[in-house]
């Protein structure tokens, strides 16, 4: 048990010596006010080192702040954006529905009014309709619609001819050129 205490007081005296050398920074073998300073210097240098790591920290910290910031706003604005086109869709959807209630309203009102019988007797007539307007040539359909203003001012134009010489019929009087 000496032994082992001896070897103990041994490795601390040899700790305590390890430590005392290193805080002799000057190395003349005693600690005095030239190793205090120089252990003051590198104290100070490490707190500047620290300080400036602590101020980059910071700005790296502040920096995220601000993006988060930024980031949050635009996606703030996307989604006013999407909410706000969303709701224009909406409301021409509504609005598109609105508009065929009506007519589905003003249909069904006409339907009521149309005879059962009628409208039967048209629903049996329609697929005969249909097999006629399939026969129809549309460009010939085309040109005749092209030239119905045409025919229709010659027509009104007759009709206007014919109006005078009826008018002027009327003046004379049968009577006077047969002479009763």
């Amino acid at each position: 048990m000496d032994e082992l205490n001896r070897a103990m007081n041994e490795q601390l005296k040899k700790t305590v010596a390890d430590l005392a050398a290193h805080d002799d920074e000057t190395g003349d073998g005693k600690l005095d006010a030239a190793d205090l300073k120089a252990q003051l210097n590198r104290i100070e240098a490490q707190l500047q080192l620290q300080d400036g790591q602590n101020r980059n920290i910071m700005r790296n910290q502040r920096l995220r702040m601000l993006l988060s910031v930024i980031i949050t706003i635009v996606l703030l604005v996307a989604l006013g954006v999407f909410w706000y086109h969303t709701n224009l869709a909406y409301e021409q959807v509504m609005e598109s529905t609105a508009q065929v209630n009506e007519l589905a309203e003003t249909l069904q009102r006409s339907l009521d009014t149309v005879d059962p019988e009628a409208l039967d007797s048209m629903m049996q007539d329609l697929p005969e309709i249909t097999e006629q307007l399939k026969r129809i040539d549309i460009d010939a359909l085309n040109r005749v619609l092209d030239g119905l203003p045409v025919v229709m001012d010659s027509i009104n134009s007759l009709q206007s001819q014919m109006q005078g010489i009826a008018d002027t019929l009327g003046s004379l009087n049968l009577a006077s050129l047969l002479g009763l």
